[in-house]
């Protein structure tokens, strides 16, 4: 029997919904390394479409992630409508909403989301770049009132600024998302990677590293030997207890089905010890989401 897996970064949208939007399946959207993501776009995309595609490799329990485009119509209206989605047929176990932290309203826009029973924690794609703890405040100190964590998708150069948020706030969880996007395959960018993910580890004990995107643009025609040693210098870096494995689904079907994912992350994880690979595949995120 296969170990179970918790699916930590997951997408869903449904163009029915009145005034929301998913900007990345516009025509016209660019991005400077995503490309193709108008492809995806269908009415819906839910945990049943994700369940069809994901076959015997389907996930015990999935973690959403914001995707529609803020500002919405109302702060919590994506994650009321996950809440709807779960109430129906038990998924997603855990949602973590969109706030873009340095606005003057994050704190209450987090508050309002932490109302629903499901919500864990909130993300902000808008944060690119360095980030100074008095950018944040607010949100962060919402966040740690309500228990929420906070991801971010920063890359190496700006990992001092995670070091900075985690110092000031050490009660908080914060989720280096996509594995603070390793950009290159090649050795030498890959150690200077590991190198700074073993320093962030040290620094901040209560960030947790989680392994999406990988088998995705920065290595578009990946493989299990591609994927590897990626995963192990981040678990080297971090150690598998604070890792975890997510498919970024359906943004990384441009790159592959589901069941070749998760059956490369299943065979890297093999490799490891016992409760490494639980941890990888389940514990982490369950810890991290309270699921």
């Amino acid at each position: 029997m296969s170990e179970r897996f918790t699916d930590a970064h997951v997408h869903f949208w449904d163009h029915a919904l009145p005034g929301m939007r998913w900007r990345f399946l516009e025509p016209d959207f660019d991005h400077p390394r995503l490309k193709g993501t108008q492809r995806l776009d269908a009415s819906r995309f839910g945990p049943e479409e994700l369940l069809a595609e994901a076959g015997d490799e389907r996930p015990d329990k999935i973690v959403h992630v914001q995707c529609a485009l803020l500002p919405a119509p109302t702060a919590t209206q994506e994650t009321e409508w996950l809440e709807s989605l779960a109430d129906a047929g038990g998924y997603p176990h855990a949602i973590v909403a969109g706030c873009r932290l340095r606005e003057p309203d994050a704190g209450d826009v987090l508050a309002a989301n932490a109302a629903f029973p499901r919500f864990r924690g909130v993300r902000d794609l808008s944060v690119v770049g360095a980030v100074t703890p008095d950018d944040v405040r607010g949100a962060f100190d919402a966040a740690a009132e309500h228990g929420a964590s906070v991801e971010l998708m920063l890359a190496l150069e700006h990992y001092d600024s995670l070091v900075r948020l985690a110092d000031r706030w050490p009660t908080v969880t914060i989720v280096l998302g996509h594995a603070g996007q390793p950009m290159e395959r090649d050795t030498e960018y890959l150690a200077r990677w590991s190198a700074a993910l073993t320093a962030l580890a040290g620094a901040a004990p209560n960030v947790e590293l989680k392994l999406s995107a990988i088998a995705s643009s920065a290595d578009p025609r990946w493989t299990v030997e591609s994927l590897r040693p990626v995963v192990l210098h981040a678990v080297e870096a971090f150690g598998a207890d604070r890792c975890m494995f997510a498919s970024n689904w359906p943004i990384d079907r441009l790159y592959g089905d589901y069941p070749r994912l998760i059956r490369a992350y299943r065979e890297i994880a093999g490799e490891l010890s016992d409760d490494d690979r639980a941890a990888l595949l389940h514990g982490t995120a369950d810890r991290v989401y309270r699921i």
